[in-house]
Order: structure tokens, then sequence, then C-alpha cells
């Protein structure tokens, strides 16, 4: 690692004299006698810390410490003030407003360099804190993903039938989602959303679920509750933001006539708008045991009808798009 680089600011030459010889053989040191010339160096250069003077002309050091906050690029570089002033006031100023530490003129050597060591210390301590951090909101994310994989099994694994569905929907989804353009951590929010987007059904009894006649008004008002019931289960998990909105919001319609809710339009969240289309499509594709299942061709023209209606058009159409380019193909077969 080499030498880290210090930008110090005053309008006093010899006082930047006094700095460079104080700090040259520790760090590289560029200097700068006014606010305009230390914000290019700031901009070009990146120091990893400012030694900045309070009181200077035309621009004084609280208005550069300003500028340097707000871009982005430059806000979390360390400043310490330096000033001839050392009321309590003008320090308690300088801290208030974010800067590192506060250094009274004349600048006393040991002084001068014991501050700056401590900055670079603690600045040291937050990076490895926020690298431990980072570590650490992996393996939540990691635990989480596995919790995920096999709640999806379990679901699953409750009707041997609909063995795989979610996976495939799941698969859908992810490919849909990118189709529409989203990132890529988007895209994998809405794959582990429709991968959970039937869990509510845990809450409903197998012998609603695998009825082998039609079902009753009081059955299907159950089977309706599974929307709210893995809304509920999944809203506990924290970790990524709207995974309950698949299992909340895949059966809302466009054209609001859906349940829980009857949202409307983009009232509906938008992964539940594309978890739509792939759940009915991989329902109707399926064999069930009340049911053969419907060629792709005849699903195709069913969810294009529905489009406007029962789902989002723009979801159709990427879905369609897809399908042409052999999507279907790819889909995980039932374990």
């Amino acid at each position: 690692m080499g030498k880290r680089s210090i930008l110090a600011v005053d309008d006093n030459k010899t006082n930047l004299q006094i700095i460079k010889q104080i700090l040259e053989q520790e760090y590289t040191v560029m200097l700068a006698l006014n606010g305009e010339t230390a914000l290019k160096f700031v901009e070009k250069k990146r120091p990893d810390l400012v030694l900045l003077d309070l009181r200077m002309p035309e621009m004084d050091g609280t208005e550069v410490f300003k500028r340097i906050q707000e871009n982005p690029d430059s806000a979390t570089i360390p400043v310490i003030f330096l000033t001839a002033d050392g009321s309590e006031h003008t320090e308690s100023g300088c801290l208030e407003l974010g800067a590192a530490d506060f250094i009274t003129k004349p600048i006393i050597p040991r002084v001068l360099m014991s501050r700056i060591e401590k900055t670079f210390e603690l600045e040291d301590y937050h990076h490895l804190l926020e690298e431990k951090i980072v570590e650490k909101t992996r393996e939540a994310e990691l635990l989480t993903l596995q919790a995920i994989e096999a709640i999806a099994h379990a679901i699953d694994a409750k009707d041997e039938e609909t063995n795989g569905h979610s996976r495939r929907v799941a698969y859908y989804s992810r490919a849909v989602a990118a189709r529409l353009g989203y990132k890529e951590d988007t895209v994998e929010i809405v794959y582990q959303s429709a991968l959970l987007h039937d869990v509510g059904k845990i809450g409903i009894p197998d012998a609603i679920l695998k009825k082998d006649g039609a079902l009753t008004d009081e059955e299907y008002a159950r089977v309706k509750q599974h929307t709210v019931i893995g809304a509920n289960i999944l809203s506990v998990i924290t970790t990524f933001d709207h995974l309950p909105d698949g299992a909340h919001y895949h059966h809302e319609h466009f054209d609001g006539t859906g349940y829980p809710e009857g949202l409307v339009g983009s009232e509906i969240p938008m992964i539940g708008r594309i978890v739509a289309v792939c759940d009915v499509y991989d329902a109707l594709v399926s064999r069930r045991r009340y049911k053969e299942g419907m060629s792709a061709d005849e699903v195709r023209s069913e969810i294009e009808h529905g489009a406007g209606s029962q789902f989002d058009p723009e979801v159709v159409k990427a879905f369609c798009r897809l399908l042409d380019e052999g999507l279907a193909a790819g889909a995980p077969a039932a374990e």
C-alpha cells in the first residue's frame, strides 16, 4: 500500500510549508491556497484526508467543506479543520458540521501527526466494520435463500400433481422480469417471490386442495385465503424487500375483478402482475386430477385474450415473446 495523500488548504503560504515539512515523510502532501483550488484537487486527486483552514477569503472553509460533502464521490473524505480560533463554540460548530477533527493554530507537529493518525485509524475501523456488515448480510441472505428453497420444496411436496409448479413459475417470472428491463437484484427478488407464491396453501386443508370434484362456495372462499396467509407468512422475512408480493397479489386482475383486494392496473405491485401470468400459464398446461393439460398454443391464446382484463398487457407481451424464443423448453421438470 502506497503513502496516503493529504490535501492541506490554507491562504497562508507559511502555514502550508510548515504542514508539508511535518507530513511529507509519512504522507503524499498536496497544497492549495484557496477553496477553488482545493475543490479541483478533491475532484481530480481525491485525497485520503483534507486539512482545511476555517477562515479564508472569498470561499471559507465551511463552504469548501459543504461542497466536498455534497459530492457523492468525495463525501466520505475525512476533513480536519484548522483555525486560530480555539473557542469552544467554533470547535463544536465544526464537529457538528461533520468534521473528523479540529486543530488550533499555531500548529504543533506532534499534535497534527497524532490527530491525523487517529483519524486514519478511525477510518480504517469504519471500513473494516462495513466489510463485516456486508459479509454478515451476505451470510443472512444465503441462509434466507436456502430457507426459501426448502419452503418451496415443501409447498410442491404437499401435492404430487403440482410438483415443480413453484419452480416453473419462478423460472418464468425471472425471465419476464429480465425482459421487462429490471436490474439483476430486482429480477432475483421477483424469482424468490414467485418461488413462494403458493406458500399460503400450507394453511389450506388437504381435503379442499385435493378435492376431485368442484369446490363449494365456502371451500373456494377458503382457498382464496391462501393469498393472505402466504403474505402473512412471508412478512416476517425482512432480508428481501417485496418478498410477500407474489403470494399476496398473484390473483389480482388488471381490471380490478381479482382478489384479495380488488386492485386495478398499476395498483397491483409488478411482482404480482408478473406472477399472475406465469402462474396461469403453468397451471393450464399442466395435467391435474380434475383436468387434462391444455396445449401451449391454447394457453397462449387464453393469456393473450386476458390481456387488459385479467393480465397486465405489457407482461403478456413480454411473456409471449419469451415463449416464441423457447422459454417453456427450459422450464424445470417435476422432481
